[in-house]
């Protein structure tokens, strides 16, 4: 089995077995065995649920220090354009910046023109593609990675175009070096993120073998070293004192924010993961033919309701508006150059998106079969109400759980007295 990166863990000496984390996983990544919860690690997407439920604080972010990236000699921090959002409408972004500087890096470099090559190269994208319809955005790597697992038929239907805060990091690492008179070695380049899933993006990319990013930290841990020296700057600062080259925009943040950008009738914005659970059915079973795009993201309120964000997800949504309608500048890309990047692939993801095989069928097909028939053989003999007491999610898993060795038919507790049933 291949080895996958995740950007939070169980503490065991927290977990109390509460099966919460369990019940609201998508990916019916969670089992609970011996009173504590694991994580199967080819099943989890990185949503952030069972850190958002459990009621012990016992699933923890495994994110980078603030202070990991001082052994490079320059330092650049991308921020996602959620970090915005947590403060408020009266602190300008060029705040935030200045603020990030104090806590020691060199340069602040926001997504603004990566975003708007991204918008006009996924409408092109879309209006030049055969299909399979409708296709489905790659900006949320919850989403890719639930595809990965649960839907891997619809892999081919995932756009196949890169993300903002990745473009952007590229940019940078084939231009600053000769800029500065440094090597690349010398260049560290840090994002802030607001969720799990893109913290494992960079980690361990679904495409291809290395993201340009050297770090990646939490918003959460960012803020509470941020909020005072926001502060501080606030007190004396001067909008007129903004560099005229300061250029500020909202990004892809709330729900659709990419829809937006094209302004075309038959694309979707769809979010909350039992939503796009439901959409994906859809896809999966042909029912949304006259769909050609779909933009999808994890959280209800897009990256605004990620789990390392601190601020209400509806207060940090009605700020990002304010932003946009005070300080979001028109961003102007040449479709000329936009073109000629686009045929030599510049936009396009290194990699091919690829299905995730599971540990159950990650075997050759005579075994797959085999385990199959004798999962349903179980299932049959299971009560099927899913009540989760067997520290599995529900039946199904169950009855997958015992042939694959991890546990036995008297752990459910109505076959645990009936040895009638018994296997």
């Amino acid at each position: 089995m291949a080895s996958y990166y995740h950007a939070h863990r169980v503490v065991s000496d927290k977990c109390q077995g509460h099966m919460t984390c369990m019940r609201h996983c998508p990916t019916q990544a969670i089992r609970v065995r011996n009173g504590k919860a694991v994580i199967a690690e080819e099943l989890c997407v990185d949503c952030g649920e069972c850190m958002s439920v459990c009621p012990e604080g016992a699933i923890e972010a495994i994110v980078d220090p603030v202070g990991e990236i001082s052994g490079f000699k320059y330092k650049v921090v991308i921020p996602s354009p959620v970090l915005y959002s947590q403060f408020g409408s009266d602190v300008h972004p060029h705040i935030v910046h200045e603020a990030l500087k104090m806590l020691g890096f060199d340069e602040v470099v926001d997504v603004v023109y990566s975003s708007a090559a991204m918008a006009a190269s996924l409408v092109k994208y879309v209006k030049e593609s055969d299909g399979p319809f409708p296709l489905i955005s790659s900006y949320c790597p919850t989403i890719v990675r639930l595809i990965q697992v649960k839907y891997p038929a619809l892999v081919e239907q995932v756009v196949p175009l890169n993300v903002p805060r990745e473009v952007t990091a590229r940019e940078i690492r084939n231009t600053l070096p000769e800029k500065l008179g440094m090597t690349a070695e010398d260049i560290g380049i840090v994002y802030l993120s607001p969720c799990p899933a893109q913290i494992t993006s960079i980690k361990q990319p679904a495409e291809k073998v290395k993201s340009y990013f050297d770090g990646a930290i939490s918003i959460r841990d960012a803020y509470s070293v941020l909020l005072p020296r926001i502060r501080d700057i606030k007190k004396s600062f001067v909008e007129s004192d903004i560099p005229e080259d300061f250029v500020f925009h909202t990004g892809w943040v709330r729900t659709g924010s990419i829809l937006r950008y094209a302004n075309i009738e038959n694309w979707l914005a769809v979010a909350g993961l039992d939503n796009i659970v439901q959409i994906l059915d859809d896809i999966e079973n042909g029912r949304l033919h006259n769909v050609e795009f779909i933009e999808a993201l994890a959280h209800v309120s897009g990256c605004l309701n990620g789990p390392f964000c601190l601020e209400n997800p509806y207060v940090a949504r009605h700020t990002n508006i304010l932003q946009r309608e005070k300080y979001e500048l028109n961003v102007v890309v040449d479709p000329d150059d936009i073109d000629r990047k686009f045929q030599e692939k510049h936009y396009f993801l290194e990699g091919q998106i690829l299905p995730r095989p599971g540990q159950f069928f990650d075997t050759d097909l005579e075994t797959s079969i085999k385990r199959m028939k004798e999962r349903e053989r179980v299932f049959r003999n299971l009560s099927q109400t899913d009540c989760g007491c067997c520290g599995s999610p529900t039946c199904m898993a169950f009855a997958e759980d015992f042939v694959k060795g991890d546990v036995k038919l008297t752990d459910c507790i109505f076959l645990g007295g009936n040895k009638n049933n018994r296997s």
